[in-house]
């Protein structure tokens, strides 16, 4: 491995890294809004054929993406490709199977009557999109849709149909990478309204029915070598909780059975998932926080019923997440590594080989992350990507252990120079709860230098956590290449960092939480990161309703706000929940918090709220009623971005308009300039 090490040191050298201290120059809105010129790539099982999504020719469409797939045994020949069809059709994920097949979703725009029927349902006509997801082969000449069974469809009304047609978002749940013609796919059954379990042969398209989930029944683990269903989970209610309750065949095509010592309380928030078994002993691996703060992978031995409580794998400050295992004939099923969140998702592999061969290139791209997409059954090919929150992804092979060519970049046209990157760093709250953040200070910054700009980019959710790399949706590069520090709070009720934190959050939306985004902007302050008089607050969904409660606070710590996507009522996160039992017991009033629409009375700094007219999650209607309610009482701006959804991807023309909007308002009603 040292020989490896060396001779990729020598290649990388003066690739593609900045040097700290350059002078940034702002990142183009147009260079963040543009297609990428390579994304998404992805292998075949085989190793034979590599799709990705690419940016189209000049003189085409040049805001949509085309399809692409290449021959990897000549990377030289040019790829074969294929347009969207129609004026509204996009391709926005591909992911490659076996035998040059793949499966692509697309989606367009659509507006209709959603009565009863899939998020943002509503009586009247819905503003939305349609999602609908594809077989096809490497020449694209057909595009096949086997997720939805929807039979004769005899007494099925027309809203009925579309409706289906709109939730059959089905997945490939296993490649099967030994099997030459089957992959395992989940589909919906528009009789039953149930999932089901298919194999699908690929060159026929012939389906066979391999598992029917009935009732709350969920599949939860299939074996990967031959597609059976090893593992469900249901729900039982019980002393006034909700318990997951977990099903598994002790042998291989043995019958179902249930074990006490995997229930957990769904009320408290335990998690359990059966992420992997031996082949050859029989015994499971869970990832559960049943046994401690962090989630951690424990053994679990159908045959005595017992939960080893001695975790195979934890890390003292992460959650464990799952394993890597290998997918060649000779070592099936072989635990490669296990997976744990950090800054990023991140693999602790234990297999010398292809984990040697995997540090191997993260000592070659430090400050990294390096991402494996395909290894070769003799490992003699390593395909993966090398990214950072200053450096949009390379996609790389490594052959013969020793040579190493960049196939594409994701956008070339950026340079790293003018981007800060990112590091994990820890605050104290103001009540001494230790809280992670993620910190990209502006670019070009060194210690010591004058303290500056900053925003506090509070993620949305709020059942959900922020990443590091390169940020898809542009924002770190756009704000650090304009000399602005960020600092992404993990505030209280932020998950994956543990289950205190997670729970910590529980109705102090609007209180606490909201205190940990303004003890962040302190820290800012205290760490010579920012001027007390130059920071602002930047969120969208949740972190849109962050920057409204920022707003409506008096004595706030910034200049101004930007509410992307937000509401003003934290009973509109709660929509849908209270509607069930399960809902009810399991979530409550974990997700409550303050009003902040009453508290615009408040409101001393400027606030911009944008919003997207095709939003069905968080619909434009909570935007425009907090605007109305707070634009008597201070500087506001309402922005509405015609067509844009509540998630990415965003279109090129969504991208463009919001960012100007944001630009514009932080250098004029906010003055940060």
């Amino acid at each position: 491995m040292k020989i490896l090490f060396k001779a990729l040191m020598t290649v990388t050298t003066g690739m593609l890294f900045h040097a700290l201290g350059a002078l940034a120059d702002p990142v183009a809105i147009e260079d963040l809004a543009r297609p990428p010129a390579m994304a998404g790539v992805t292998v075949s099982a085989d190793g034979k054929t590599m799709f990705a999504l690419v940016g189209p020719s000049e003189g085409n469409d040049t805001d949509r993406a085309v399809l692409a797939a290449w021959d990897l045994s000549d990377l030289s020949a040019p790829p074969r490709t294929v347009a969207p069809d129609g004026d509204d059709m996009e391709f926005l994920f591909v992911q490659a199977l076996k035998n040059g097949y793949a499966m692509v979703v697309m989606r367009k725009p659509f507006t209709g009557r959603l009565s009863g029927c899939s998020e943002g349902k509503a009586i009247g006509a819905t503003r939305t999109w349609v999602h609908q997801f594809f077989i096809t082969d490497a020449e694209f000449s057909s595009f096949e849709n086997p997720f939805l069974e929807l039979g004769s469809g005899r007494g099925r009304s027309d809203a009925t149909e579309t409706c289906l047609k709109m939730e059959a978002r089905g997945s490939v749940v296993a490649r099967l990478p030994l099997d030459e013609e089957e992959v395992l796919i989940s589909r919906l059954d528009a009789r039953t309204f149930g999932t089901e379990i298919v194999r699908l042969n690929l060159a026929t398209q012939a389906q066979s029915v391999v598992y029917r989930e009935l009732g709350p029944s969920q599949v939860s683990y299939i074996d990967p070598l031959d597609g059976e269903v090893m593992v469900t989970v249901d729900d039982e209610q019980r002393d006034g909780s909700y318990y997951q309750k977990t099903s598994l065949r002790t042998e291989k095509g043995g019958s179902f059975e249930t074990f006490d010592a995997l229930d957990i309380d769904m009320g408290t928030r335990e998690e359990l998932d059966v992420v992997h078994r031996d082949r050859e002993t029989g015994i499971y691996l869970v990832s559960t926080n049943m046994l401690s703060d962090k989630k951690q992978i424990y053994e679990f031995d159908p045959r005595t019923g017992v939960l080893n409580e001695e975790p195979v794998f934890a890390h003292e400050d992460f959650d464990a997440l799952g394993v890597v295992t290998s997918d060649r004939q000779a070592d099936f099923g072989k635990v490669l590594g296990y997976l744990y969140q950090a800054d990023v998702v991140r693999t602790y592999w234990v297999d010398p080989e292809l984990g040697g061969i995997m540090l191997g290139l993260e000592n070659a791209f430090p400050g990294h992350d390096v991402e494996l997409i395909h290894a070769s059954d003799d490992r003699n090919r390593i395909i993966f990507s090398v990214e950072a929150s200053n450096q949009p992804p390379i996609y790389m092979m490594l052959e013969n252990k020793a040579s190493l060519t960049t196939i594409a970049q994701q956008r070339p046209w950026i340079s790293s120079e003018d981007i800060g990157q990112t590091k994990l760093v820890y605050y104290e709250a103001r009540d001494g709860r230790r809280l992670p953040a993620l910190l990209t200070p502006r670019a070009g910054w060194e210690a010591g230098d004058e303290p500056g700009k900053a925003i506090v980019l509070p993620h949305g959710g709020p059942w959900a956590r922020d990443y590091g790399g390169w940020d898809v949706s542009g924002w770190i590069p756009f704000l650090t290449s304009r000399g602005y520090t960020v600092l992404q709070p993990q505030y209280r009720g932020s998950f994956g960092w543990g289950l205190d934190l997670w729970r910590a959050g529980d109705g102090q939306f609007g209180y606490q939480a909201q205190d940990d985004k303004d003890d962040g902007a302190a820290w800012l302050v205290e760490q010579g990161y920012a001027a007390d008089d130059k920071i602002a607050i930047f969120g969208y969904s949740y972190g849109g309703y962050a920057a409204m409660a920022a707003a409506t606070r008096a004595n706030s710590p910034y200049q101004c706000a930007i509410a992307g996507a937000g509401y003003g009522e934290s009973a509109k996160i709660n929509v849908g929940i209270d509607q069930s039992r399960f809902g009810r017991v399991t979530i409550g009033s974990a997700l409550s918090g303050r009003d902040v629409i009453n508290d615009v009375g408040n409101a001393e700094i400027p606030i911009l709220i944008y919003h997207g007219d095709r939003d069905v999650r968080v619909p434009d209607t909570y935007g425009k009623a907090f605007y109305d309610a707070i634009r008597g009482h201070t500087t506001a701006v309402y922005v509405n971005i015609p067509g844009m959804p509540h998630s990415l991807p965003w279109t090129p023309d969504q991208q463009r308009l919001s960012l100007e909007t944001i630009e514009g308002f932080l250098r004029n009603e906010c003055g940060l300039d």
